[in-house]
């Protein structure tokens, strides 16, 4: 093979100096793209980003880092295609030099669609009015991983194509094996399809805090298959998304008031005229609290305990996060202490009572 290149050479004086305009080709295009990756990209997006149209600016952000590539390699292959080589070696580059820039073109090309799937919650955006559809994290999450996909699918079929691969028959072939393994995969084209459903259902969204028979904590992330939840000791817990659909679900992130509801037992010394001052004044205190639903308030004598004269003490405070909620019930139960002692009641506890006949 030397001595084919060697003969080549010696045939051809000329061909040294046209190896030389190849490689300053290369060079010079390199160096291009070199400038269009570190001046004129940055440019462009920064340009783009203060149109008032937001689709412009996401194609030119999301074509910015391929675009680079395409320079310097539309330079290797035209320095490539030009190089000085024997007819025979010539012959056999020139096809297979086609086929490496039609794959290079179908990769940047996809490239930069994925980095443009921001396209896809902004189309959305637009007609969610017509679609009756909520546009938050965890669609745009969805729809962004959903056009990635089938950007990414389409690009390998088309490289596939190039590289003689008969794609319609793969396809076909495809959809047999589908079939096929579709039993064996019902698990997980059942949390697919569970997925879809808390997308677009949207029984909880990134960051709530739910509770389900698997676990709770706070939601992370919605995948096709599977939702992952931070539970309160910072564990990481992965549900399939089959789970979230088929059973019960507590979302304490929705909750617009909290519920405390007890049984205040008051020994059994207590009168009947202590009890009544004791339960109208709680009835005062819990109504006139501005962080407390009135209507809710319920205060009534239940009954009698083993050890206690039992009192229902039943309200809703208007707040859904935890925390608010728990200093309201500790003030409420610290001005119930209060109030106790000014009836004059105790509270009960679980006691026996021995009698001893004389």
């Amino acid at each position: 093979m030397l001595g084919v290149f060697t003969t080549y050479y010696a045939e051809n004086p000329g061909a040294l100096v046209q190896l030389a305009v190849c490689a300053a080709l290369f060079i010079a295009c390199y160096l291009v793209s070199r400038l269009v990756r570190y001046k004129v990209a940055p440019w462009l997006v920064s340009k783009a980003e203060r149109r008032t149209k937001k689709v412009l600016f996401i194609f030119v952000r999301g074509f910015s880092k391929p675009l680079p590539v395409l320079v310097w390699s539309v330079g290797l292959y035209f320095a490539l295609l030009a190089l000085p080589l024997p007819p025979a070696y010539s012959a056999w580059l020139r096809p297979w030099l086609g086929k490496l820039l039609n794959i290079d073109l179908i990769s940047l090309l996809a490239w930069g669609l994925v980095g443009s799937s921001d396209i896809g919650p902004l189309m959305v955006q637009r007609v969610q009015g017509g679609l009756a559809l909520e546009l938050d994290q965890t669609v745009t999450s969805f729809i962004n991983r959903l056009l990635k996909g089938v950007v990414l699918v389409f690009a390998v079929l088309m490289v596939l194509e190039e590289l003689g691969a008969p794609v319609a028959s793969l396809i076909t072939s495809l959809g047999i094996v589908s079939l096929t393994l579709s039993l064996a995969a019902k698990d997980y084209a059942t949390n697919f399809l569970g997925g879809v459903m808390v997308i677009f259902e949207k029984p909880f969204s990134i960051g709530d805090w739910i509770s389900t028979s698997a676990g709770e904590g706070e939601v992370e992330d919605i995948a096709f298959r599977s939702t992952r939840i931070r539970t309160i000791d910072n564990a990481q817990l992965i549900v399939p998304n089959s789970i979230l659909i088929n059973d019960a679900l507590t979302n304490y992130s929705r909750i617009h008031k909290r519920l405390a509801k007890f049984t205040l037992g008051v020994t059994y010394d207590a009168t009947r005229a202590q009890l009544e001052a004791l339960m109208e004044s709680i009835r005062a205190m819990l109504a006139a609290r501005e962080d407390i639903w009135p209507d809710s308030v319920r205060v009534r004598f239940t009954g009698f305990g083993d050890s206690s004269l039992n009192i229902l003490v039943q309200y809703y405070a208007k707040t859904g996060a935890l925390a608010d909620f728990l200093a309201i019930q500790e003030q409420v139960d610290l001005d119930l202490m209060g109030l106790m002692e000014q009836a004059g009641c105790q509270f009960a506890f679980p006691s026996v009572s021995v009698y001893r006949e004389k």
